[in-house]
C-alpha cells in the first residue's frame, strides 16, 4: 500500500476467523475461515473455509497433548488449520482476527497439527482499529459503522466474520496512515501484534522446510 512501508507491502495478511457452536462443556469451533490479502495492494490472495464436525472445548482448564497430523479425525480443527497452513509461502506472513483471543487458542491447542500457522504473530484488528478511531472504545460492530463497512447484524458464519474483520482492517490502516498515526509496518506491530508461544521443536518441519516457508 502506496502509504505504508516495504515491510508492510512484502508481507500477506491471513485474516482468520472461528466460528463456535455450544456444547454441553462449552463452545467449540464450528468452522474457520481464513482470507489471505496482499499488503501491497489489498488484492484477495486465497480464501479457506472448513467446517469442523469434531467436538472438542476449547477450555484452557484442560490442557490437550497436541495431536501429530496422523493422530487427527476427519471434520478435526486440526486438519482444518493444516488446510489453511498449505496456502502459506515465502512472503512474511501475520494473522489478522478481531481481538484474536479463540483465534490464538485454537492456534496454540493444534500446533503440532500447523506449527508454521502457529507460530505466526497475530494482529488485533480491533485495538488497531481503536487506534485509527480513538472515538470508538466498541468492538467490530462499532468500528464497522465508523469505518463505513456495511454489516449483517448478529451473529455471522466465519467467512462473513473474515470478511469484516478484513474490510475493517484494511479501513483502520488506511484511516490511521491518512491521519499521520503511522506509516511503518513495525509501528502497527507494536500497537496490534501479539507473538505466540514458540512451537517446540518436535512439532515443527525439517530446517529445509522451515527454511523455505519463512526465508
Amino acid at each position: 500500500m502506496r502509504m505504508m512501508d516495504a515491510e508492510f507491502s512484502s508481507t500477506t495478511f491471513v485474516v482468520f476467523d472461528v466460528e463456535l457452536r455450544n456444547q454441553l462443556g462449552g463452545p467449540v469451533p464450528a468452522a474457520v475461515a481464513a482470507l489471505a490479502l496482499s499488503g501491497k495492494d489489498w488484492e484477495p490472495l486465497w480464501r479457506v473455509h472448513l467446517g469442523i464436525s469434531e467436538e472438542r472445548t476449547l477450555s484452557s482448564e484442560k490442557p490437550r497433548t497436541p495431536r501429530l497430523p496422523h493422530e487427527l479425525p476427519a471434520g478435526s480443527a486440526g486438519l482444518a488449520l493444516r488446510e489453511i497452513e498449505r496456502h502459506l509461502t515465502t512472503q512474511p506472513h501475520r494473522i489478522v482476527a478481531a481481538v484474536g483471543i479463540v483465534e490464538a487458542a485454537l492456534l496454540r491447542s493444534e500446533r503440532a497439527a500447523c506449527p508454521d500457522l502457529a507460530s505466526l504473530t497475530l494482529w488485533d484488528a480491533v485495538a488497531l482499529g481503536r487506534r485509527a478511531c480513538p472515538d470508538i472504545e466498541g468492538g467490530l460492530d462499532q468500528l464497522a459503522v465508523k469505518l463505513g463497512v456495511h454489516l449483517r447484524p448478529g451473529r455471522r458464519p466465519a467467512p462473513q466474520e473474515a470478511w469484516a474483520v478484513a474490510q475493517v482492517f484494511q479501513r483502520a490502516v488506511e484511516r490511521g496512515a491518512t491521519a499521520g498515526r503511522w506509516s511503518k509496518f513495525s509501528q502497527l506491530e507494536e500497537i496490534a501484534g501479539a507473538t505466540p508461544k514458540p512451537v517446540e521443536e518436535k512439532y515443527l518441519p525439517p530446517p529445509a522446510v522451515q527454511d523455505s516457508l519463512f526465508g
